[in-house]
């Protein structure tokens, strides 16, 4: 029978290509991981990888194996999170790593919930990128993480997720900007003004709020400078609650596309381990994040 550490060293070397990067990923050295998977073709009496330089070519029989071997390790590392959520029963901190777009309605809403549930439980809310949040939050430094929908079927990383209300989102000038006085606005319009992308739809390449339009496009990743560059030149696309302020204000005005309409938006995700809402508090917060999206729809 095969063990787990020859099931996770075949996957990583699988997905890794090579015995060296799968080593780093798993922390452990290449020759551990070499012996797994060796101990393992011997078990199974065929070859999983054939060694080309410093890459392992996956055999035929071992593209078959991959996706059955992914959902044991899968499940394996499920049941280690499960029991250990049920081992840390008591919560007194919660760490929330969170995308800048986040509504902050949202955020207060979560906020006001778990104060009223138990006023001495720290919240930290954190902004950090994707990768950063994701890595931090399979590792166990984070509880859950609130980004941006990338379009995919899967998670990047072995957790799972609870949908959030599609954000809606809008294309914006300066109310003094060329762009604010064409009634008839098009995207060949757009190409002739400088293009402000927010650093996080751009690495993201969510739809076409991170599409360069323009030959002239600057990435900014903090979003109230975003906002103050605009006002002098250019253009943008922001979700629609964060822009809101500036509208009002007589600052920035929303434009008018003939192509696109008044239909942009991008999902928003919640993020957390298997096994995370089985601690009330944890399970709680979902529930509250359900609430808030359907408060929204109502309005």
């Amino acid at each position: 029978m095969h063990t787990l550490e020859q099931v996770s060293a075949f996957v990583a070397v699988y997905e890794h290509g090579s015995y060296s990067s799968a080593a780093r990923d798993l922390k452990k050295s290449r020759t551990t991981v070499r012996e797994h998977v060796v101990t393992y073709e011997d078990l199974l009496g065929y070859s999983l990888f054939v060694i080309e330089g410093r890459k392992a070519i996956p055999t035929e029989k071992a593209e078959q194996l991959y996706h059955r071997a992914r959902l044991v390790e899968k499940q394996n590392r499920s049941l280690f999170v499960q029991s250990q959520a049920l081992y840390d029963s008591n919560v007194h901190t919660i760490t929330i790593y969170y995308d800048v777009i986040t509504p902050l309605s949202l955020i207060t809403y979560i906020e006001k919930h778990v104060m009223d549930y138990n006023s001495d439980i720290i919240i930290n809310w954190k902004h950090r990128t994707r990768q950063e949040a994701m890595d931090k939050l399979q590792e166990g430094e984070c509880d859950i993480v609130i980004m941006p929908y990338r379009g995919q079927l899967f998670a990047e990383k072995e957790v799972t997720w609870k949908a959030i209300k599609p954000i809606q989102v809008g294309c914006y000038a300066s109310v003094n900007s060329p762009l604010a006085l064409i009634d008839d606005l098009r995207l060949e319009n757009l190409m002739l003004e400088t293009q402000y992308v927010t650093e996080n739809f751009a690495t993201l390449k969510l739809n076409f709020a991170s599409i360069q339009v323009s030959p002239k496009m600057h990435t900014v990743s903090n979003n109230d400078l975003l906002c103050e560059l605009v006002k002098q030149h250019g253009w943008t696309i922001m979700p629609k609650h964060y822009m809101t302020p500036y509208v009002e204000r007589g600052e920035l005005v929303e434009l008018n596309l003939k192509e696109l309409g008044n239909t942009l938006s991008f999902g928003l995700n919640a993020f957390y381990c298997y096994g995370k809402p089985d601690a009330e508090v944890f399970g709680l917060i979902l529930e509250w994040i359900e609430e808030w999206t359907e408060a929204l729809e109502r309005c």
